[in-house]
């Protein structure tokens, strides 16, 4: 087949979250599957319009920035769509457009308007969830209109857990049988080898026995850093030696160092900001556990990095359909108590700890490897034919 991907962000583009990974480790898992694969994303100005890497077709797309990040996804989505029919003019049609997020649904509704291509729509969260399961008016209300309208016009829906199939099926009226359900997946190569744990914890003035904990994500409501850190009081009276890293940006970033600072935590607390590549897999592989307290989360990767890296994950109930309680990491409730519960419990038995994290990288090798996800995948865009 011949498949064209739409999508904001991608590795060898402009990196942004979890996105990226999925789109640019997807494409190439499909090419190793004999399709020719075209990736359509943004370009930064220093990089060149064209690339082939891995087997797959880097378009890079020029497009007109607006003080209004709608309308601006609304010109990359214009960009995005004239490259694809230039794409097309030149060496034939497309079999599968497959747009990735409400920031491209706009260009895969075009294509099959337009030219009548199979369009496949991945749904990786929702405005609803993103929003911590708040319905926002706003800009809220425009995304979660154009959200809708790429269910509504996809042939075929992904969602990446089953809980954000039905959250699909109750908020965008759709059928369900038109929803595939394809988890994210991981590469758990860049995870293995050797490290020295406590060289990479010294890099973060971190102790080598002091049991670590990492967040890794953005700094947003959604996300539950805050969670994390109303928690970390609780944890310290079990044990004071802990500590807590914070991986990521956002907009709650400020308010969350001001609030360790209020609770007499910040000796316990590293914000350090978004990490990639080698130093995130350092850091996983370096920490005691994995923690993803959010308040909506159909399928945190963070949960997947941490399996690869061998440890367990304290998930909440929101973002935990694919954890199994005490046995690859604990399932907690979205609540500062509940979340200083699983760390402690880490705490309690580090033996059964390193238990659940040898389980958590079985799975991510047997049950998300890339190569399984591009096959469910390519499964899907069959069904259409």
């Amino acid at each position: 087949m011949k498949i064209a991907m739409l999508s904001w962000e991608t590795l060898h583009s402009i990196a942004v979250g979890g996105l990226a990974v999925h789109v640019t480790e997807l494409a190439a898992a499909l090419s190793r599957r004999g399709h020719q694969v075209h990736v359509f994303t943004r370009r930064q100005n220093w990089m060149s319009h064209y690339d082939c890497i891995d087997g797959v077709h880097y378009h890079r797309c020029d497009f007109a920035f607006h003080p209004d990040f709608v309308t601006e996804m609304h010109n990359l989505c214009r960009s995005f769509i004239g490259h694809l029919w230039k794409e097309e003019d030149y060496a034939g049609g497309f079999d599968i457009v497959h747009a990735h997020d409400w920031l491209t649904s706009m260009a895969g509704k075009w294509a099959k308007w337009g030219r009548g291509r199979r369009f496949v729509f991945t749904l990786h969260s929702t405005e609803y969830g993103r929003c911590g399961n708040c319905h926002h008016g706003g800009n809220s209300a425009r995304i979660r209109h154009l959200e809708g309208e790429g269910a509504h016009y996809a042939d075929r829906i992904i969602a990446v857990s089953n809980q954000l199939k039905w959250e699909i099926v109750s908020i965008y009226h759709q059928w369900e049988g038109k929803i595939w359900v394809i988890p994210n997946g991981i590469s758990v190569t860049p995870f293995s080898g050797f490290i020295d744990p406590a060289a990479v914890k010294a890099r973060y003035g971190i102790g080598p026995m002091d049991p670590t904990f990492l967040f890794c994500g953005r700094l947003t409501h959604q996300k539950g850093p805050d969670l994390l850190l109303e928690a970390i009081p609780w944890i310290l009276k079990f044990n004071g030696n802990a500590k807590f890293i914070f991986a990521g940006d956002g907009y709650l970033r400020s308010q969350l160092e001001s609030r360790s600072w209020q609770l007499g935590i910040r000796h316990a607390v590293r914000f350090i900001g978004h990490r990639f590549g080698a130093d995130l897999h350092d850091l996983f592989r370096a920490v005691d556990a994995v923690v993803l307290p959010s308040r909506n989360e159909p399928f945190g990767i963070a949960v997947l990095e941490g399996w690869a890296a061998g440890k367990p994950v304290i998930a909440t109930h929101n973002g935990s359909e694919f954890v199994w309680h005490g046995i690859n990491g604990y399932k907690v409730y979205p609540t500062p108590e509940s979340i200083a519960w699983g760390c402690c419990e880490i705490m309690k038995n580090f033996e059964h700890s390193r238990w659940m994290g040898q389980n958590g990288r079985k799975a991510a090798e047997e049950s998300f490897s890339w190569d399984s996800v591009a096959a469910l995948t390519e499964r899907c865009y069959y069904s259409l034919f």
